[in-house]
């Protein structure tokens, strides 16, 4: 249940920061954090403390609760959320793209 609620808000955070309009730099900026955790936690590879939590919601605009409450809603609505495996395909295209 935890994994998937992190999942959930991941998909939310992204979801968000899109109607925003915004990119991932733009709400690190606002938010004081790093773009490279926003993205880790957009994709559910790190799980966010309370204190970062916070401060993503007030860079865009919500209550924490609110954004936990959608990510819940997210779970109530959807059903279990699979986290997307990494391939080997596509860590090579990445590899090569990065190459050329």
């Amino acid at each position: 249940m935890h994994d998937q609620l992190v999942m959930a808000l991941s998909m939310i955070l992204r979801d968000r920061r899109e109607l925003l309009d915004i990119s991932q730099s733009d709400l690190a900026r606002r938010s004081g954090l790093h773009r490279s955790y926003i993205g880790d936690l957009e994709r559910g590879s790190r799980n966010i403390s309370v204190r970062n939590l916070s401060r993503l919601a007030v860079a865009m605009g919500l209550q924490p609760s609110r954004l936990l409450s959608l990510a819940e809603k997210k779970l109530v609505k959807d059903g279990p959320i699979k986290k997307k495996r990494k391939t080997a395909a596509s860590t090579q295209k990445r590899t090569t793209a990065r190459r050329a």
